[in-house]
């Protein structure tokens, strides 16, 4: 009994702490988020430029097309995510900019034959999660601002979808998760894998979310700076890396998206409330 009171007092403290950091970056926070979870389609837009021959002889060797058609598919890549991306960071026309980049991840999963290769479908199932909770995000600006701003006005509008897509895009995202493994087995890998699956079956599951969110988000911020250091890399690890790396830090925006909206109502936070 001592032992659970003990535990209990630690997680609510834990939880007060969470929350007073959360309170302190709201400001900047929602802005974070958005900037960490583009950050892949930033980098990808740019890798279009910079690998422009090497993804031209790709396209027409793999898929056998014309050099119009080639040229035409890096074209919407490239210019799609960084207008995409730069949408998303300025807050303008958002749903469009949703829309835009969930498209070309669906055409990049056909052009590079994703589905094929375990890993990469399972990232980019979790990209299609963090622009989920990107439009629940911006649905709730909209709809605060309309309702919110009101005098008296009541919240008329049903909100059961976007709790839906809460849940989904939280489950989406820990498929990323589940591609970070630690893939060797010493004690300091095992800790890590544990402790990360802990926290994100909390943020799936909607247990103390913010908390596991904000934790894990951390852990991952530490993890990708050390692990993935592409800016001190060479040779043919370094792309590799760097591909790595800016992945990771768009499971980090999704997971600050997390700790912005909360477990929303369908959760078990929301279920032991009505218990």
């Amino acid at each position: 009994m001592l032992v659970t009171q003990t535990e209990t007092r630690w997680m609510r403290r834990a939880e007060d702490l969470g929350e007073e950091v959360t309170r302190r970056c709201r400001p900047v926070l929602p802005s974070v988020a958005r900037i960490c979870l583009v950050a892949t389609f930033f980098e990808d837009g740019l890798r279009m430029w910079f690998q422009w021959v090497e993804q031209l002889a790709f396209l027409q060797d793999r898929h056998q097309c014309s050099a119009a058609i080639a040229v035409a598919i890096i074209l919407l890549n490239l210019v799609g995510q960084l207008v995409g991306s730069a949408l998303v960071i300025l807050h303008l026309f958002t749903n469009f900019a949703v829309t835009l980049l969930t498209g070309l991840v669906l055409l990049q999963v056909h052009i590079y034959e994703v589905p094929l290769q375990l890993k990469l479908l399972l990232r980019n199932f979790s990209l299609l999660g963090g622009l989920l909770l990107l439009h629940v995000e911006n649905k709730e600006e909209v709809a605060s601002r309309i309702y919110g701003a009101g005098a008296g006005l009541p919240f008329v509008v049903s909100r059961r979808s976007q709790h839906l897509m809460q849940l989904t895009g939280r489950i989406l995202l820990a498929l990323m998760y589940l591609t970070l493994f630690q893939q060797y087995f010493t004690i300091a890998a095992m800790v890590l894998n544990c402790f990360g699956l802990i926290l994100m079956t909390f943020i799936v599951m909607g247990y103390r979310t913010r908390l596991a969110a904000l934790c894990l988000s951390l852990v991952l911020t530490a993890w990708n700076v050390t692990t993935n250091a592409w800016w001190v890399a060479d040779g043919d690890s370094r792309d590799l890396l760097k591909y790595n790396c800016f992945h990771t830090l768009s499971v980090v925006g999704g997971l600050l998206m997390v700790v912005v909206l909360g477990p929303g109502e369908v959760s078990l936070e929301q279920y032991k409330k009505q218990w």
